[in-house]
């Protein structure tokens, strides 16, 4: 099997994000964060060894709410990248494009992320350690 280096040698793997309309309708334990900057409140817990992210709208406005109203769920795939400007511009090669430049999200302790788009994979963040 061949392996693809999109994002840098690197690159790991991080977590899946999901959609939804209610994280406390889920798990209503679960540690809420909210994040205005992306306009959506997130809650991680880990599904089989897997860490997902559940992410909800913050309103109307919101970059999930037109996803649930299709009844999209899957949102997108994260990766953890030691130097995200690196990480970008190696995706750009690779056929992805960045439609949201790293900026400092709440849900990481002001770490930054960045947004990728690809035809083929989707939606993809890039998380900075």
């Amino acid at each position: 099997m061949k392996n693809r280096i999109f994002f840098g040698d690197a690159a790991t793997f991080d977590h899946f994000g999901y959609c939804v309309g209610s994280i406390s309708d889920f798990d209503d334990e679960l540690s809420i964060t909210v994040d205005n900057a992306q306009k959506v409140k997130v809650g991680f817990f880990q599904m089989n060894g897997v860490k997902v992210e559940l992410v909800e709208p913050l309103s109307e406005s919101s970059p999930v709410t037109k996803m649930l109203e299709k009844g999209q769920n899957i949102y997108h795939v994260c990766f953890r990248v030691d130097d995200i400007e690196d990480s970008i511009a190696l995706a750009r090669k690779n056929g992805f494009h960045c439609i949201v430049k790293p900026v400092p999200a709440s849900a990481f302790d002001g770490r930054r992320i960045a947004w990728l788009f690809n035809r083929v994979f989707g939606l993809v963040e890039l998380l900075e350690t």
